[in-house]
């Protein structure tokens, strides 16, 4: 069932025609879901009582309010934009999971173990083990679930800009993000879930300490929801920048890609009730050349160097791997892909004059464009094609040939140890301008339960999805699909949890 409280919808006209197509390839019926739509009435005053009230309307809070109703209890989401989906609904809809059926039928060979692992040395071991290995135990069956609500999965694949990931783990959604979107909303109206778009949840209701619902407004008009479950699924706060100065200083002033509904709604009501929060100052961010030659990402072809001239990491390894180098080991937002004149690129003539890409001479008039000590930066190119010619990297251990390119169709094997030693020299600069992930949040157990600032349970509150990821992330993103992943699996949990409390 969704209601309009003062003109809100199900799927606003933009994103109907952004995800239209992707609807009709996996399978939904567009008109049917419209048909669906909003009743339109105005309220200046509105109060439910309800046993489970979800606050967003992304996959986690989704995920949360179709399994606590179909758990028995009578459920309200609430989602202050005009639209579901959060910010899952602009992914690239990949889910990270281990051990499935889907890896089995293609003859990948992993455990659900592995995946834990990875996670938690991506983590640098200051995460949730326990945790993280249950949500990878459960990786499996969460791709299960969603299929059963009808979401279509393609094929397991690796992650994009990963060709050397191993095992592939990313189970790829046919129509990206608003494929899986679309087919969880369908599946939240036929379990009964009342859902008031265009409400924006703005304090809890604090009873001595237990938790009996949620405060909200609608354009003006004052909406109370009594719940005796209260789930908080509202995502990041890649838009808040008061919370970005505080819980994740390095990226504050970033911009984000996400909408503007990433603004920690959640985490400072849960604050405000005296959860626990924890974040690390890290985001998912990566550095990108956003110049007319969108060179993005080389993956390992050209020499990358600080901003000080010196070489830091293996350029063909995981990007994410490398810009959590850059930025909590080095202290940079930004590096340079250093190249000369072998390359021949489309628009590169476009970028010189755009000031993205830097043109020199010589390698010591390059070092002097770009603010760098001369001998450092020569000394640095000296050193690599030494390498380049003896065919090792002996300092970073890159490859001299190895797989190159963003998804199965474009990859292909390349050389990679390739000299800087043909003039003019190019550099080209990739920097953080976005974030699209923050971490840090409300600390939650294993039922999705909201733990207090000395570690006991807050009666009748949960929280699931980005918003609660403070045990889960550390500093490095892991891998596309480990959010959605996230979110899907403690949504669940987080549901049926709230719901088996409101039985009682």
């Amino acid at each position: 069932m969704v209601e309009a409280i003062t003109g809100a919808t199900v799927t606003s006209h933009a994103i109907i025609e952004a995800v239209k197509d992707c609807l009709v390839q996996a399978g939904g019926n567009l008109e049917e879901l419209m048909a669906k739509g909003p009743v339109k009435e105005e309220a200046k005053y509105i109060e439910l009582t309800v046993d489970v009230a979800v606050v967003g309307g992304g996959a986690a809070g989704l995920a949360a309010a179709i399994t606590a109703a179909e758990n028995g209890a009578k459920v309200v989401l609430l989602e202050k934009m005009g639209a579901l989906g959060g910010a899952t609904i602009t992914s690239g809809g990949e889910m990270l999971a281990a051990g499935t059926d889907m890896q089995a039928e293609q003859g990948i060979q992993d455990t659900a173990k592995a995946l834990g692992e990875y996670w938690i040395e991506r983590g640098e071991g200051q995460v949730d083990h326990d945790m993280l290995h249950m949500i990878a135990d459960k990786s499996g069956e969460s791709i299960d679930w969603l299929k059963e609500h009808g979401v279509p999965f393609m094929k397991v694949t690796f992650s994009n800009i990963y060709p050397t990931q191993d095992p592939w783990r990313n189970h790829k959604i046919e129509g990206g993000g608003a494929g899986l979107i679309l087919p969880m909303v369908e599946a939240a109206q036929k379990a009964g879930v009342k859902v008031l778009t265009e409400t924006r949840a703005t304090s809890l209701i604090n009873d001595s300490g237990v938790i009996r619902g949620v405060v909200a407004d609608n354009k003006g008009n004052k909406v109370t929801v009594h719940a005796k479950s209260t789930i908080l699924a509202t995502g990041g706060y890649t838009n808040n920048e008061e919370l970005m100065k505080e819980y994740a200083p390095f990226f504050a002033g970033v911009a984000s890609r996400l909408g503007e509904a990433q603004q920690g709604d959640g985490l400072i009501m849960a604050r405000d009730v005296g959860a626990k929060i924890v974040a690390s100052g890290a985001a998912n961010a990566n550095p990108y050349d956003l110049g007319p030659t969108r060179f993005m990402d080389p993956g390992g072809i050209f020499l990358n160097v600080t901003p000080e001239g010196k070489r830091y990491s293996n350029e063909a390894e995981y990007q994410k791997v490398r810009s959590a180098i850059l930025y909590y080991q080095l202290g940079f937002n930004h590096f340079y892909g250093i190249f000369d004149s072998s390359w021949d690129f489309d628009k590169l003539a476009e970028a010189i004059e755009a000031n993205t890409v830097v043109k020199a001479d010589s390698l010591e008039d390059l070092a002097k464009a770009l603010n760098m000590d001369e001998k450092t930066f020569v000394d640095t190119v000296k050193r690599y094609n030494e390498m380049c010619d003896a065919g090792v990297d002996s300092d970073f251990v890159k490859p001299q040939i190895g797989p190159l390119g963003g998804t199965e169709a474009t990859v292909k094997d390349t050389k990679l140890l390739n000299p800087i030693l043909k003039a003019p020299f190019y550099a080209v600069k990739a920097q953080t301008t976005f974030a699209v992930g923050t971490f840090g949040g409300p600390v939650t157990n294993a039922k999705g339960e909201v733990l207090s600032t000395d570690e006991k349970v807050i009666p009748g509150l949960y929280a699931a999805g980005e918003v609660a990821n403070a045990m889960l992330l550390y500093r490095e993103y892991p891998c596309s699909g480990t959010a959605i992943q996230q979110c899907i699996t403690m949504g669940r949990l987080a549901g049926a949890s709230a719901a088996e409390t409101a039985a009682k």
